[in-house]
């Protein structure tokens, strides 16, 4: 296995949760899981590093990178400004195909909201948002947003985090597709930027009882 390969086993590892945030990554660990020397494992985390999967504590090594509310807010800022730039252009342009998938995967989403939160839900919270945004024809965009979901997805730590909205989520889809199917741009913006706030505001909500908690223990 090169040095790319451990890279992106690593990676997945990270992007899937089995390498969870906060963890301690030892080179001397994922060498020997991954069958590969030090060097592809050194050479790997510190371009996790770089791209901000991954920190180095000085004289502890390195660790899965948790969140914390200043990078939530910087993500969803930018997330919210990407997605509320394509919905205009998608909503030109979108066909009754297209229409049509994206309601699947709200039936879909729309399943995951009756059960407890889980990393199947917020992968497909992902993939309609997403969607979305694929039909604007902008490759890069949705490249920088995917990277932006991945971010927000690998950090959150699904367990504890009460979700107690029900359906509401996937009912805000359904509002939004409906105004899509209208071509009303400026309510469909309306109902995508409450929705994307509100998503923000719930995360930080998380992580501020979280700390609090942590704090008192």
């Amino acid at each position: 296995m090169n040095s790319i390969s451990t890279y992106e086993s690593i990676k997945r590892d990270i992007l899937s949760n089995r390498l969870r945030p906060g963890t301690k990554l030892t080179n001397q660990m994922l060498a020997e899981n991954l069958g590969v020397s030090r060097t592809p494992v050194r050479e790997s985390l510190e371009r996790l590093c770089q791209e901000g999967y991954v920190k180095r504590v000085i004289n502890r090594g390195y660790f899965v990178v948790e969140m914390d509310t200043d990078e939530v807010k910087a993500l969803y800022q930018m997330r919210e400004a990407l997605e509320l730039f394509a919905l205009p252009i998608v909503i030109e342009q979108i066909s009754v195909e297209q229409l049509s998938i994206l309601h699947e995967l709200n039936n879909r989403y729309r399943q995951l909201c009756s059960e407890p939160l889980s990393r199947e839900r917020l992968l497909v919270d992902r993939d309609f948002h997403l969607q979305i945004t694929a039909y604007s024809g902008n490759q890069y965009m949705y490249q920088v947003l995917a990277g932006i979901f991945d971010r927000l997805i690998l950090k959150r730590r699904v367990e504890g985090f009460h979700d107690g909205r029900g359906l509401v989520p996937s009912q805000d889809h359904d509002l939004l597709l409906s105004a899509m199917e209208a071509r009303n741009t400026q309510l469909a913006l309306q109902i995508l930027q409450t929705h994307i706030n509100g998503a923000c505001f719930r995360f930080l909500d998380y992580l501020r009882t979280d700390l609090t908690s942590a704090n008192t223990h």
